[in-house]
């Protein structure tokens, strides 16, 4: 299994100019920078989104940078584990848990925060949660800090999983829409950079019962094995991505992302209850 995951990553890698994740490699100035990115959406749309940002880090370093992915938000953490990525963008829970357990550096956050929506389809509507009830809930991803809002969203509001609803997974984030548009599940839980990932045609035919949370958006880390001074200039140089470079207002298009910043006071201890959920969730089966 672990073969085929890293055939898939190298696939993505020759076809989007992307690179693999050098597990725990040394630091030298002739190795490219590498920044891992969280598979949150397809690959083709993350590499449209981070084009800027890498072109403006490489003109600005004097250092070539590659963005990497996974195959899978469990791959892509297992490679952040295993030190295979010299920044990673990635969830607030999922950066709660590189710091505490490798000792990741908190760079800077993403704005604004995440939003968890509740999907229906328009040709087959619902106006309340409690419709829910005897049906099926599409996830995005049964990893995401959304879901994890999400559930106990509807766990408050008298809706337990597997007693009341039952969830279906989908292979790739942005598919959700199709399988409810198909029938398959009433409604999808998903973020709201999900659903503008979506196809024009699919979304249009999705509407939204409600804005049931907003949660922390991406974290930037910094591996422990990045120099002090570098992991300084890399937080100076995406400040002034962020702030003023033509680069970052495209990146900022292209995303639907609007600021780049120092992560607030005590963002990343408000992850702490999710902690053990996150930890279940990415233990490899068996």
């Amino acid at each position: 299994m672990r073969d085929h995951l890293h055939r898939r990553t190298f696939c993505l890698a020759l076809t989007c100019g992307w690179a693999l994740p050098r597990a725990g490699s040394a630091q030298s100035p002739d190795r490219p920078l590498e920044i891992g990115v969280l598979p949150n959406i397809s690959a083709r749309v993350l590499l449209a989104q981070y084009q800027p940002m890498r072109e403006y880090l490489a003109r600005e370093t004097g250092r070539a940078v590659q963005i990497s992915t996974a195959p899978s938000w469990q791959a892509f953490h297992q490679s952040t584990l295993a030190l295979g990525y010299d920044v990673v963008v990635t969830g607030a829970h999922l950066a709660r848990l590189a710091q505490l357990d490798r000792g990741y550096v908190p760079l800077l956050s993403y704005l604004p925060n995440m939003k968890g929506l509740l999907a229906y389809a328009g040709s087959r509507p619902i106006q309340r949660i409690n419709e829910l009830g005897g049906q099926t809930l599409v996830l995005s991803n049964p990893q995401s800090l959304v879901t994890f809002r999400g559930l106990q969203w509807l766990a408050e509001n008298g809706l337990q999983r597997e007693r009341d609803y039952r969830t279906i997974n989908t292979p790739t984030d942005d598919s959700v829409g199709n399988v409810v548009l198909r029938g398959d599940a009433t409604a999808a839980m998903l973020s709201g950079g999900e659903f503008r990932a979506m196809p024009e045609a699919v979304r249009a035919q999705l509407q939204i019962l409600t804005t049931f949370a907003e949660v922390p958006g991406f974290i930037v880390m910094a591996s422990p094995r990045l120099p002090a001074a570098d992991t300084q200039a890399i937080r100076q140089h995406l400040l002034r991505f962020a702030t003023s470079s033509d680069e970052g207002r495209q990146f900022f298009e292209k995303s639907g992302f609007t600021a780049i910043r120092e992560p607030a006071p005590g963002l990343m201890e408000s992850m702490d209850p999710y902690v053990s959920a996150t930890r279940r969730a990415l233990t490899p089966a068996g």
